[in-house]
């Protein structure tokens, strides 16, 4: 699967002088054979790519503060404790690292519960919870101390829109309700809340930013 671009910028640190560059931590959260290129890939399963063997689901094999990028694609709807989940990358992200999570959409069903180890629906407006800056992050902020701040937000009819070539309708219908829901937030809010589960919106992408003291 082709990994997506961050939204900015991401070099190392600058060095102090004399000292050597830190070089970037990136973690691949159950890669599977599908690893991120250059990042380190932490999964349950034996397979080729998988650098360290960890259930990711549960406290993470990594230091405090030690990770400058995190990505996991279609692992947060496999994840039981989702507020354990994101305590856990943030607790080892560094201050303002990125955080990329991409997943099948809560608004079609039939992919979301077809496939028996998933666990959850997901919608981006869950990740409200954990930013401060949004509504139900001042309201609700109190359930978790993790807190993010949400830095772009996607929805996408086709599922894998990215590396799977679509049947000319689906691409057209794909083309069409993509712009649709993503003309900015308030369109995306609307896709989201209301016709999105119409149509079928099969697929989402979110940056987070990790908010924490010496960022």
């Amino acid at each position: 699967m082709r990994q997506p671009a961050s939204p900015m910028p991401s070099g190392s640190e600058p060095p102090l002088p004399g000292a050597a560059p830190r070089r970037r931590v990136v973690i691949d959260l159950g890669c599977g054979r599908r690893k991120k290129p250059g990042a380190i890939g932490l999964d349950i399963a034996r397979v080729p790519g998988v650098d360290v063997i960890a259930d990711v689901t549960r406290p993470l094999p990594l230091k405090d503060s030690s990770v400058d990028e995190v990505y996991a694609s279609h692992l947060i709807e496999h994840v039981d404790d989702l507020l354990a989940f994101m305590g856990e990358v943030w607790r080892v992200c560094r201050p303002g690292a990125l955080v990329y999570f991409r997943f099948p959409h809560g608004s079609t069903p039939f992919l979301t519960w077809k496939d028996p180890t998933h666990r959850r629906g997901v919608y981006l407006a869950m990740f409200e919870y954990f930013d401060p800056t949004t509504l139900d992050g001042q309201v609700w902020g109190y359930y978790h101390p993790a807190k993010f701040k949400i830095e772009r937000r996607r929805l996408h009819f086709n599922l894998n829109f990215d590396t799977v070539r679509p049947g000319r309708v689906r691409a057209v219908l794909g083309w069409v309700f993509d712009r649709l829901a993503n003309r900015d937030e308030r369109w995306l809010y609307v896709c989201e809340r209301w016709w999105g589960n119409w149509v079928g919106m099969e697929e989402a992408e979110i940056w987070l930013r990790v908010l924490k003291a010496g960022g």
